[in-house]
């Protein structure tokens, strides 16, 4: 199965109440920073320029519950910002080594790839040709947080 895949960061409509509230979902204050530069940003999928006015909030990135759902820590812009091209790599991720997280449609745990500096995006492509993969998480090697999730197009 050869599949277009689909790069989601944080959805702007999470973004858009987070913002609005000052809080997370997890009722977290939004508390605004200015960047070190180099944290990766969930919202734009790229990585912060130093200064650039940030936070760090909790997020749940997988829609259907069950014990995969996990809520965690995610670096985003408090402001406006581009929205992430959906239809390919986040290119400021290319070249780190990630941890790949396959999950079927009801949310469980298929199994993880640890994928090297380079490597993720073609590990991607392999990971969807068994049609029982729903969507993995690419996710960070030492933290484990997550950086975006990848479906099939349509």
């Amino acid at each position: 199965m050869n599949a277009e895949l689909r790069y989601e960061g944080v959805p702007g409509s999470a973004l858009d109440r987070i913002r609005r509230n000052r809080h997370d979902d997890s009722g977290n204050s939004v508390v605004p920073r200015r960047s070190e530069g180099g944290e990766p940003l969930r919202c734009c999928l790229t990585i912060a320029a130093a200064g650039a006015e940030i936070a760090l909030v909790a997020y749940r990135p997988m829609a259907v519950g069950g014990p995969y759902a996990e809520v965690g820590p995610v670096f985003v812009h408090t402001l406006d910002c581009p929205e992430p091209d959906t239809g390919s790599f986040p290119i400021d991720f290319r070249d780190r080594r990630a941890v790949l997280r396959q999950y079927d449609a009801n949310g469980q745990m298929l199994d993880g790839v640890l994928a090297e500096a380079g490597t993720a995006e073609t590990e991607l492509k392999r990971l969807f040709e068994d049609a029982a993969v729903d969507s993995v998480q690419v996710r960070n090697v030492v933290a484990g947080c997550w950086n975006f999730t990848v479906r099939r197009q349509g």
